[in-house]
């Protein structure tokens, strides 16, 4: 089960990246966050509702666990997704989306610190193969320039956003050992960065402007992307249940095995460059070597 909901959040984070550029296109991404942000608010309380009615809500209350998954939520849906962005800003989006493959790597080391969830051999070998064939699908043609950007002050920005998401996924996976409620935490930690993250923005009366003004198509575009994300993230933390939290991050963050052959069949990636092409192997000869063994 650990494997599936895995997978399951892998389909979701990898849908999440087809629709945010066409979201992005129709709203700006700093009012779109917001939107999606909110969203993943709704979105978590709809499924605690339907938890409600297929099972039953919880009977207690573990503070400590609450506390766990309110931390997550900041990690990584506040600290993590920002300064990705803004690392975007700053040394590119490809070279981000590369230094961001360092995620599960924080996750493993964190697990390992943290939880005392050390790997077995089989397992890091994966892991690795799996992190390979990322950075071979990101990185840049021309690797020599890439790697000297990465001296860039954004460079420390981008892997503080992957230490983020790392981190914040041990958080998780910790309190749902304490307390195995993934839904309330999911629901918990979504409202966390929305309040962070109004609590951070200046121009709030701006951005809900900007969010009135926005054609309806946008905006659906953003509640999409906010729904998609909080169940990939419910999904992720379940999977850490029964699975290590470097094994069911290190599925989730394969995004590429999946949107570069949908890029292709929707014409987004006119073709593959070589080395891209061997990442996708690479992604999905780990992947599969995680989930089936």
């Amino acid at each position: 089960m650990g494997e599936a909901l895995a997978v399951a959040s892998l389909l979701l984070f990898s849908a999440n990246v087809l629709v945010v550029p066409l979201a992005s296109a129709r709203l700006a991404q700093a009012p779109g966050f917001a939107l999606a942000l909110v969203a993943n608010v709704v979105g978590a309380t709809v499924l605690l509702g339907a938890q409600a009615l297929l099972a039953d809500l919880p009977n207690r209350v573990d503070w400590s666990a609450l506390g766990l998954f309110a931390l997550g939520g900041l990690l990584t849906s506040f600290l993590g997704r920002r300064t990705f962005f803004r690392s975007i800003t700053t040394i590119g989006p490809t070279r981000a989306a590369t230094l961001q493959t360092t995620n599960p790597a924080f996750a493993a080391l964190g697990g390992w610190l943290l939880l005392g969830q050390a790997l077995p051999p089989r397992a890091v070998l994966a892991g690795a193969v799996v992190l390979c064939g990322l950075v071979l699908v990101t990185r840049p043609p021309g690797g020599g320039t890439a790697r000297a950007s990465w001296l860039l002050p954004g460079t420390g920005l981008a892997l503080l956003g992957a230490a983020a998401y790392g981190l914040g996924n041990v958080t998780r996976g910790a309190a749902v050992g304490i307390w195995a409620e993934p839904v309330v935490g999911s629901l918990v930690g979504a409202a966390a960065g929305l309040l962070a993250f109004l609590l951070v923005t200046g121009d709030r009366r701006g951005l809900l402007t900007a969010v009135r003004r926005a054609g309806p198509v946008g905006r659906r575009f953003w509640v999409l992307s906010g729904l998609l994300t909080i169940g990939a993230q419910t999904c992720l933390t379940a999977a850490t249940q029964t699975v290590p939290v470097a094994v069911a991050v290190v599925v989730s963050a394969a995004v590429p095995l999946v949107v570069l052959p949908v890029g292709l069949l929707l014409g987004r990636e006119t073709r593959l460059r070589p080395a891209a092409l061997a990442g996708v192997v690479l992604v999905g000869v780990g992947v599969g070597a995680l989930v089936l063994g």
